[in-house]
């Protein structure tokens, strides 16, 4: 399934009262799988990863759950031990 990141950019205090009341909602979602959040409190940045079928369906999700977000960015991931720099076209 597709993964998503959520790119949330607010006031530092707006994300304690995000991550104690929206990630409540987030975990019980079952259209869209919220996995996990990072964040920094000072500067008021929340990263949330989801899984969903697509855009589509998550973007759906978060607006009737009343969840906004001012940037999706579909993404990959990769650990050290998978790491193949031939993917991004050259030899590191």
């Amino acid at each position: 399934m597709p993964k998503f990141m959520l790119i949330h950019h607010e006031a530092p205090g707006f994300v304690s009262h995000h991550i104690n009341s929206a990630c409540k909602i987030c975990a019980r979602e079952k259209r869209a799988i919220w996995r996990r959040v990072y964040f920094n409190l000072k500067e008021g940045r929340i990263f949330c990863e989801w899984e969903a079928h697509d855009l589509d369906t998550l973007k759906k999700t978060l607006k009737e759950c009343n969840l906004p977000c001012e940037e999706i960015v579909e993404v990959e991931e990769m650990i050290p031990e998978e790491c193949s720099w031939e993917i991004f076209g050259g030899d590191v």
